[in-house]
């Protein structure tokens, strides 16, 4: 166990990005599993594609932004104590990088999923405030421990673990916000078609 961590360490000092980029890909391939199966109860309904969204989020994009503002937060800020950088480092989390990266998040992966700008905007009115809300309820308590007890080296790694519950989170949430515009769209198409033959009826 011990060889693994110090390779697992040796990667993250040489190549930060790429490895990063595979620990997040994979973790949001297991949050999604979690999230289809354990949540959702899908089972042979598994969508495999979804999966596969997720895994590439995570790989190309979720992955190196976080590392990278890990990165950011070690150059820039930096206080007299340990307490005040981590209170300092945890404010930025939860203000500035929070309401971001689910911004992010829910930019990509509707670009992966293949949609236009009008429905990644109509995404976001439906789902965007909600996501922040219950972000600020998580995060912030994980990122306060993390800032405060944990050695940059093994903030990643830390961070992927609390990332393992809050990824399948965000796959049901997603699914959740495709599914309430699906259902809007249902319900405005059934008045449509409602409205003609209550007037010829007349």
């Amino acid at each position: 166990m011990q060889v693994y961590l110090q390779k697992y360490q040796q990667l993250l000092i040489e190549r930060p990005i790429r490895t990063y980029a595979i620990q997040s890909g994979t973790l949001q391939l297991v949050g999604d599993t979690v999230a289809q199966q354990l949540i959702e109860r899908r089972g042979k309904d598994h969508d495999p594609w979804r999966s596969a969204r997720m895994f590439t989020y995570g790989f190309a994009i979720g992955g190196p932004t976080v590392v990278s503002w890990f990165r950011f937060q070690l150059k820039y800020i930096k206080l007299s104590n340990r307490w005040k950088t981590a209170a300092a480092r945890s404010a930025a989390d939860i203000f500035l990088f929070t309401p971001t990266i689910l911004a992010i998040f829910m930019t990509g992966i509707s670009v992966l999923e293949g949609r236009n700008v009008d429905q990644i905007r109509e995404k976001f009115d439906t789902s965007y405030v909600q996501g922040v809300y219950n972000a600020y309820h998580f995060w912030p308590f994980a990122s306060l421990f993390t800032q405060a007890f944990v050695p940059m080296l093994y903030r990643p790694m830390v961070n992927s673990c609390f990332s393992i519950t809050w990824n399948s989170y965000l796959s049901y949430f997603n699914q959740q916000s495709l599914d309430a515009i699906n259902k809007s769209k249902a319900a405005a198409a059934s008045t449509t078609v409602a409205t003609p033959q209550r007037i010829s009826a007349t």
